[in-house]
């Protein structure tokens, strides 16, 4: 059966379309080698000018995914398609220099992403000397007061910066070759909670100013609130629900998604979310035994089908057959903590 393409909001094409991405591993030795599959089929759509947030718990295969979109990692198969061209047909090793310029990445350790013996200027000017484009004194003040920080810190050492400031000069770096699309692995992840925020806000300022879009890689469901229009889910290397990002948080369909957010720590909740609950969730993703959102017949356990459940502002709310499980060791092994790992709890 074919994959299900995603709908969007977007009235163009979008900058980003993933199909069928499969990404196998291989350890052991000659004679006993075994095969981990860290994402399975994944159909994924980024528009033009939006942040999508993928969501997930460690090992579920988010990282995984960043590093084949920014083709860090050779996907098994499927199709990554930049602007309707399919990048893995055109060139099946690596990447084109268009590519790289079209898009960038931020990952996610501030401290390991720069090379400590250079200042900041090189990282601005080495990948506008790259690409071919003018790496004026002027432009490189530029960046810098695009991403809010001073410009004299062009002459800083990276250890003369915070984890803040080192975060937003690897933003700028992601910048300087104006690309259509950043893919920020959790860009948030290793700095104080106080400048958090403001790395955030400097994505959204990017997307409404720049109308640049972004991947926003993350298990801090509260930020993905905060700063993404939509969420896709990710669980043992296959998406289970999407949508609008505050109508997916209000009204999570998938038992997973569910999960997830039980764990998240919220003001309004006056008592502890109930174990057996809980329980009873890690049962229905992993031992499926209905679907609320099927009509009799329409779901099996070998076809993960997509069910709309709503829609917002023109964005489908969809979520997986609750029917299909993913038949991977992935898959137990994430569900074995009593609490799914979030950044808050």
């Amino acid at each position: 059966m074919t994959p299900q393409a995603p709908a969007t909001t977007a009235t163009r094409p979008p900058v980003m379309s993933v199909r069928g991405l499969t990404k196998d591993f291989t350890s052991g030795g000659l004679f006993s080698r075994a095969r981990h599959r860290a994402l399975n089929a994944v159909d994924l759509d980024i528009p033009h000018g939006r942040i999508v947030a993928l969501v997930g718990e460690s090992g579920s295969g988010k990282s995984t995914l960043a590093r084949c979109l920014a083709r860090l990692e050779q996907p098994t198969r499927g199709e990554i398609r930049l602007d309707g061209q399919d990048v893995l047909r055109t060139r099946k090793r690596g990447a084109s220099r268009a590519y790289r310029g079209a898009v960038q990445m931020v990952f996610q350790d501030p401290f390991g992403s720069l090379n400590p013996v250079h200042r900041v200027e090189h990282f601005l000017r080495r990948p506008l000397l790259l690409h071919g484009k003018p790496a004026q004194e002027s432009d490189l003040r530029a960046l810098m007061t695009t991403v809010g920080l001073d410009a004299d810190m062009l002459q800083s050492y990276p250890h003369e910066l915070s984890g803040g400031q080192r975060q937003r000069v690897a933003v700028a770096r992601a910048l300087a070759v104006d690309p259509r699309l950043v893919l920020a692995d959790e860009p948030t992840s290793m700095l104080d909670v106080s400048v958090r925020v403001g790395i955030l806000n400097l994505m959204r300022r990017l997307r409404d100013e720049r109308s640049i879009s972004m991947l926003y890689i993350t298990h801090d469901l509260a930020s993905a609130r905060y700063v993404a229009d939509t969420i896709q889910v990710l669980f043992a290397g296959e998406l289970v629900e999407g949508g609008d990002s505050l109508a997916l948080m209000d009204r999570p369909g998938h038992p997973y998604t569910q999960l997830l957010l039980s764990a998240v720590p919220d003001p309004e909740r006056t008592e502890p979310y109930d174990p057996v609950r809980r329980a009873a969730l890690r049962a229905a993703v992993l031992t499926p035994e209905s679907c609320p959102y099927a009509a009799e017949g329409t779901c099996s356990r070998t076809t993960p089908v997509r069910h709309v459940i709503g829609e917002d502002d023109g964005e489908p709310h969809w979520v997986r057959c609750h029917l299909y499980a993913p038949a991977t060791p992935t898959a137990r092994r994430v569900l074995t903590a009593a609490v799914p790992e979030t950044e808050n709890g």
